[in-house]
């Protein structure tokens, strides 16, 4: 990957956010292959226990070879077509190689070496056979959004993902949130981040001012701060900062109509909060970091 000279904060947050992306998809692609390399050996050592690699024709997106531990052919196409290996278990790989391959180089991002009969096939090893672990959340957060949103995050172990379901513009709002978060000197989990926007109905939540309340929800699953009685409210920059959200005092009102009390708003738009507003507490940072060090007081 090429790194450029970085000369001013924006600068430097569009960069920091592209290479969380190429990280994140460089994981990706080695995920993908090594998956699709397991996937592969269970088909096929359900027929050819004693299988050790394969090998692919990568032009072709198709199963060629499959070979013992010495590098002997146990199964061949098309001669051997249906004898030892059904074509059914032929069939699914070669349905996984054509969803698998499109996604990058398989020399670079898995290591699968040219086989001696050269270009376009290529050896995969097959891995040795494990038992599939479930996946057990190692932290939850709960967050109060604006609307009568409801913000979900869960931590598990696994390759590092984002997964975000329930809101529109999931890339963006993804983008942000991370780069936010790493630009604020906070560490990304380690794992597979999902959350979850829920609106109450089918429709999906749809503005900025939710980017605070997942950001928190993502920090607050790895322990840093308990579940806050308070209703946050914020778009995030790259860099880590609050921007101004249209229609703050609404905003309030409807979570003060809700029950809640407590309020965390962009601090630009805390005047105009306070003038709409009684009966309520809200706190004003004016980047996440701020946010953060206002919910550990409040949850420690």
């Amino acid at each position: 990957m090429t790194h450029h000279a970085t000369t001013d904060p924006a600068t430097a947050a569009h960069s920091a956010a592209f290479e969380i992306a190429y990280e994140t998809a460089t994981a990706a692609r080695r995920s993908l292959f090594s998956q699709a390399a397991a996937y592969t050996a269970h088909l096929v050592r359900q027929h050819l226990p004693e299988a050790a690699s394969v090998i692919i024709n990568e032009e072709a997106r198709e199963l060629h070879e499959v070979l013992d531990a010495n590098g002997d052919p146990m199964w061949h196409a098309p001669t051997s077509a249906g004898h030892d290996l059904p074509d059914s278990v032929v069939d699914a790989v070669d349905g996984i190689l054509r969803d698998a391959l499109p996604f990058g180089n398989p020399m670079r991002a898995a290591r699968w070496r040219e086989a001696p009969y050269g270009q376009p096939f290529r050896i995969v090893p097959l891995p040795e056979p494990v038992q599939p672990r479930e996946l057990t959340p190692s932290g939850h957060m709960r967050i109060t959004a604006p609307g009568h949103v409801t913000v979900k995050a869960m931590i598990a172990p696994g390759v590092g993902s984002f997964i975000l379901g329930g809101i529109k513009n999931t890339r963006e709002v993804k983008d942000r949130v991370r780069a936010a978060t790493v630009n604020s000197g906070f560490t990304w989990p380690a794992g597979q981040v999902v959350v979850h926007v829920e609106t109450g109905s089918d429709e999906l939540a749809d503005g900025t001012q939710y980017d605070l309340a997942i950001a928190a929800a993502v920090l607050g699953a790895t322990g840093r701060f308990g579940a806050p009685e308070a209703v946050l409210i914020g778009e995030l920059t790259l860099s880590g900062h609050l921007r101004h959200v249209a229609n703050v005092p609404d905003l309030i009102r409807t979570g003060q109509k809700a029950g809640h009390l407590n309020f965390l708003v962009p601090a630009v738009d805390y005047a105009e909060a306070r003038e709409a507003t009684d009966g309520v507490t809200v706190l004003a940072p004016d980047t996440l970091a701020a946010a953060v060090a206002f919910l550990e007081e409040m949850t420690s």
